[in-house]
């Protein structure tokens, strides 16, 4: 099964106050660090979609597709859609990853993959002590209804009229997002506990 990702990497990280996607996490950057889980998960079709930080990760020289969301100030559901409709016609099924939640494991993209596989479901959802998180895995029908929607909520809309599943993953980082100063400094907590 070919499997793709696409990173969201468009926000203007306000809150946080200096690119998210740029931010070192045990020495390496988010971005950079979720690239190479997902290439430990035997993932190789990896987009980025980038904002007005097109041309800083351009610089980064990653192994992934950069695509540029000239209006990101649209919304994040503009870089779903901008990175979902570029996927090719074999991909199968694709997750769509925040940059700012980079400590998902290995272990659960494969889990989400083999759990795809065998539900009769639109799209999974990982879940951590009771809680949603990222990233979903979608199955590759649903391109073409992202590229026509319309609706609000944006993905979690749409997502709301299909059929889907839940895994319960042992998997914290599935819940850690960066969205501030302060959880950012959870996250570098979190993953130094894990390193330990």
């Amino acid at each position: 099964m070919i499997t793709a990702a696409v990173i969201l990497a468009a926000g203007f990280s306000n809150r946080m106050g200096q690119d998210k996607a740029l931010l070192e996490l045990g020495g390496m950057g988010a971005l950079e660090r979720l690239v190479n889980r997902y290439q430990a998960a035997g993932i190789s079709r990896i987009s980025v979609v980038a904002g007005r930080n097109y041309e800083a990760l351009q610089q980064l020289d990653l192994p992934v597709t950069l695509l540029h969301n000239q209006q990101p100030e649209t919304g994040m559901f503009s870089s779903v859609r901008i990175g979902v409709v570029q996927l090719t016609e074999d991909v199968e099924t694709f997750f769509v990853q925040p940059v700012d939640c980079p400590l998902v494991r290995v272990s659960t993209l494969h889990r989400l993959q083999e759990e795809l596989q065998q539900c009769d479901v639109d799209a999974l959802i990982p879940c951590c002590n009771g809680r949603k998180g990222h990233p979903p895995l979608l199955k590759a029908f649903l391109r073409e209804r992202i590229a026509g929607y319309g609706g609000q909520d944006g993905l979690r809309g749409l997502l709301a009229g299909c059929l889907i599943g839940l895994v319960a993953v042992p998997d914290q980082g599935v819940l850690l997002g960066m969205n501030t100063p302060e959880q950012f400094q959870q996250l570098c907590r979190y993953l130094a506990e894990q390193a330990g």
